[in-house]
């Protein structure tokens, strides 16, 4: 999908663990056009250029639908190539949120392109084991493979600074999860003036700067995923609230395994990331009230915030670097090419 974050996580990083051609594209086949990728020669030299789709045994597509996409693969699977469907969001719980800004997009005409394309290719790849199970109708070969990070581009050093700054980062359709816990980040930063707000993506800091103004609460807006590590230096503390509903279910753990790749100690919803444990390798938090009462612990302790930051940073570098998590992903390519499928696998 372009050169959007997506394709960075869920396309080029396996792709470039298992030395893999990978590719971002834009448009429609048979228009589609280069956006971005690395795709290696007769050679082997790696070249900026698009590939010859009908030479490669199996291809991972990202969620393109729509009846051209179809005639693609169509004619792929006709040349004998293994195509499959890659999808990291519960696509079917987008229309229904308001707080999304793509939500009008995902109308049933598109979902229903989704649902053809899941059935047309020859396997499916989820990033949890909930959109795994609720895409399986669709297509019975599924798999679960969990993100993975390249934790070499954060070894980078948080600045000293005689502030605690609470932080939160991500995208669309966040708002109503987050609201309760900004309401009590806004209540302890009236009583502690060296506590700040900062948010990079969406600018939920620009609600608070009316009150606290701009030097206590700064809206970093969307930055580049090569800006993205850095930016996040700036947060001594991660929010990754969550909410109810299909679309959180399906949500992966990303935003806890970036803070902890920087060894920043976050507080989590636990129903969003139940690998979080709490107090060794971050906080959880099921309501406002106990999400206040380990913000503030966290405040308060410089130690706490370290010892538990070191915890899941370590924890990140071990279990969810790329290159151990894309053995996930080798296993489903052959298994795919094998011919037997294995139904309903999660993958580790």
């Amino acid at each position: 999908m372009g050169q959007t974050p997506v394709a960075y996580y869920r396309c080029m990083l396996p792709a470039m663990a298992l030395g893999a051609d990978w590719v971002g594209v834009g448009n429609e086949p048979p228009h589609i056009v280069w956006a971005t990728g690395l795709v290696k020669d007769e050679t082997g030299e790696p070249r900026s250029v698009m590939p010859d789709f009908s030479r490669y045994k199996l291809i991972v597509l990202q969620q393109f639908a729509s009846k051209s996409w179809r005639e693609f693969v169509e004619k792929l699977r006709e040349s004998g190539v293994k195509v499959v469907f890659e999808v990291d969001d519960y696509l079917h719980g987008i229309m229904h949120r308001d707080d999304h800004d793509f939500s009008s997009h995902f109308n049933k005409s598109l979902l229903w392109d989704v649902e053809q394309m899941m059935k047309r290719c020859d396997a499916l790849i989820a990033s949890t084991e909930w959109i795994r199970g609720n895409y399986s109708h669709f297509q019975r070969r599924s798999y679960v493979c969990r993100n993975g990070l390249d934790v070499r581009r954060y070894e980078l050093t948080k600045p000293q600074r005689e502030s605690v700054n609470i932080g939160w980062a991500g995208a669309t359709g966040h708002l109503k999860a987050a609201i309760p816990w900004f309401q009590t980040v806004a209540q302890i930063m009236r009583m502690r003036e060296n506590v700040n707000f900062i948010s990079i993506g969406q600018d939920f800091a620009r609600g608070f700067q009316q009150h606290f103004g701009e030097q206590r609460a700064i809206a970093v807006p969307w930055a580049a995923i090569e800006q993205y590590p850095a930016a996040m230096t700036m947060f001594d503390i991660a929010l990754a609230p969550g909410g109810v509903g299909g679309w959180w279910r399906g949500k992966s753990d990303l935003r806890w395994l970036e803070a902890g790749a920087l060894g920043i100690p976050a507080i989590c919803n636990p129903q969003v990331y139940p690998e979080v444990e709490d107090g060794n390798t971050g906080f959880t938090a099921e309501n406002p009230m106990e999400f206040g009462e380990k913000l503030i612990a966290l405040l308060d302790s410089t130690e706490l915030r370290t010892v538990v930051g070191e915890n899941v940073r370590r924890h990140v570098r071990e279990k969810r670097d790329i290159k151990v998590m894309a053995k996930q992903w080798l296993d489903v390519f052959e298994d795919v090419m094998s011919d037997s499928p294995t139904r309903k696998r999660k993958r580790k």
